[in-house]
């Protein structure tokens, strides 16, 4: 009797230990964002220096990101651990596929899994997008969070900051050193981050959203200034926050 009952808990330990593991790996890794630098020390007490090595994230696993190189000198992003960093080099734009950089600002998360939604609206700028994103979760945000938005039948208005270049020391001059451009009806990918809470450190004043984008020939990239969408995308949202 004694040898039945052993074997039955026995039995029933392995079962429990066996949906435990099963559980465990069905079960999103919840998703944090980092940052690193202060955007409103950046433009408004012309704090440039380094505050990250990019170095320092080159073997971090499913590693998204976006900011800015030191001295203000270009756009940084990197999408599941691929860098597409830019900067303007005689007057064109140039991107550079390695971590051989340092950032003043670096906004960074990991995102092992993402939820695909299919959207199909007409946004007519960032304010209508950053309305949009949050009522796409099952649960109204209270962290900051990254996402992605893949498709073509959109338009965006994009700058490269280029500070080195500037006549003056202030954000419009920084820009108009820089290179900008337009992007129309063509397939991007855009990272973005979206928070509620970070307004002045990594999203400007009045915004929730900071968003790059590079092109599907990787041969522009840049921060995303306006944005308008007249058909279907790909919203990407961390499996975290939809479990």
């Amino acid at each position: 009797m004694k040898k039945k009952k052993t074997k039955y808990l026995l039995m029933l330990s392995f079962l429990v230990g066996m949906s435990l593991i099963s559980f465990q790996s069905n079960e999103a890794v919840a998703t944090q964002v980092q940052h690193k630098g202060v955007l409103r020390e950046i433009m408004m007490m012309g704090q440039l220096q380094a505050r990250a090595d990019l170095k320092d994230y080159e073997q971090t696993p499913n590693l998204y990101a976006l900011g800015a190189i030191e001295g203000l000198a270009g756009e940084i992003l990197i999408i599941n651990g691929q860098p597409f960093n830019g900067k303007v080099m005689n007057e064109a734009l140039m991107i550079q596929n390695d971590f051989e950089l340092k950032a003043a600002l670096l906004v960074s998360s990991q995102v092992e899994a993402w939820d695909t939604l299919s959207i199909d609206l007409e946004i007519t700028d960032l304010n209508e997008l950053q309305t949009l994103i949050p009522t796409r979760l099952y649960q109204k945000p209270t962290e900051a969070f990254p996402f992605q938005i893949l498709g073509s039948e959109g338009s965006l208005d994009w700058h490269v900051i280029n500070a080195p270049g500037a006549s003056s020391q202030d954000h419009d001059a920084y820009k108009a050193s820089g290179l900008s451009g337009s992007v129309s009806n063509e397939p991007v990918q855009i990272l973005g981050f979206y928070s509620e809470n970070h307004e002045g450190i990594f999203t400007h004043h009045g915004s929730y959203l900071h968003m790059h984008f590079i092109d599907q020939k990787r041969q522009t990239m840049g921060h995303i200034d306006k944005f308008k969408w007249s058909g279907s995308m790909q919203l990407l949202i961390p499996k975290s926050l939809n479990p």
